[in-house]
């Protein structure tokens, strides 16, 4: 009985931290982007940007509706370019996601039915996750002044990897694509918070070359550890 409530309580520490540590971390993020977001067109500062357009699916993947964050951030794009903000396009996203939807040839045919040309949208397939997409902007099509487009919460989190891996962009901002307003659409704002905190790790990782592995491998090695703890 004694062991029993005394691996309660390691485990309420443990889980006590990682909310201590998801509430610092999205706070930081936070604090990055203040000031380096916009949410109307022309409070955008002129420069010689490319617009990142992250990637997402036409439909929502669960209900199969229309999924508002993908037409926000079309619209967004294609006000951006239109109004002479950016001067080309690099959509990066997935090109084979969960359900078999290439999200970067979806949003470019949007782009092209809103009249954005072809000759300005490149298109990054590999840009699986956020860390990928601004690694690979940075990295693989050259780009140094960015606009990231997204929802706001999105946007925070590019903005702090862009300024936390190392990677030299002579400016970086993000455009926020307006958010959704439905509660189901809001609930998938959540996950973003702790995905900051995924973030964070995911900067220490690729910068340090450390990884959770090094520590425990599975979760036999969290209950081995709680029961040492225990019995010393």
């Amino acid at each position: 009985m004694r062991k029993t409530r005394i691996i309660k309580r390691v485990l309420l520490t443990i889980i006590s931290a990682l909310a201590a540590l998801m509430v610092v971390c999205n706070q930081l993020v936070v604090k990055n982007a203040e000031g380096k977001t916009f949410d109307v067109v022309d409070s955008v500062p002129d420069g010689d940007y490319v617009g990142l357009l992250l990637g997402t699916t036409p439909m929502t993947r669960i209900s199969h509706r229309r999924n508002i964050f993908f037409e926000n951030r079309i619209k967004a794009t294609a006000n951006l370019y239109h109004a002479g903000k950016i001067r080309k396009i690099l959509i990066s996203g997935d090109d084979k996601s969960l359900d078999g939807i290439n999200e970067t040839e979806c949003m470019k045919d949007s782009l092209l039915a809103r009249g954005v040309p072809e000759s300005d949208i490149n298109l990054d397939g590999k840009g699986y996750r956020t860390i990928h997409s601004v690694q690979r902007a940075y990295h693989d099509f050259g780009c140094k002044n960015l606009i990231v487009i997204s929802q706001k919460f999105h946007n925070e989190r590019a903005l702090y990897l862009a300024d936390h891996l190392g990677l030299n962009f002579d400016r970086n901002v993000g455009f926020n694509a307006e958010s959704p307003r439905s509660l189901m659409s809001q609930k998938s704002v959540y996950p973003g918070i702790a995905y900051r905190s995924v973030g964070s790790y995911r900067i220490y990782r690729a910068t340090n070359g450390w990884h959770w592995k090094h520590v425990w491998t599975s979760p036999a090695d969290w209950y081995s550890w709680i029961e040492s703890l225990v019995k010393g």
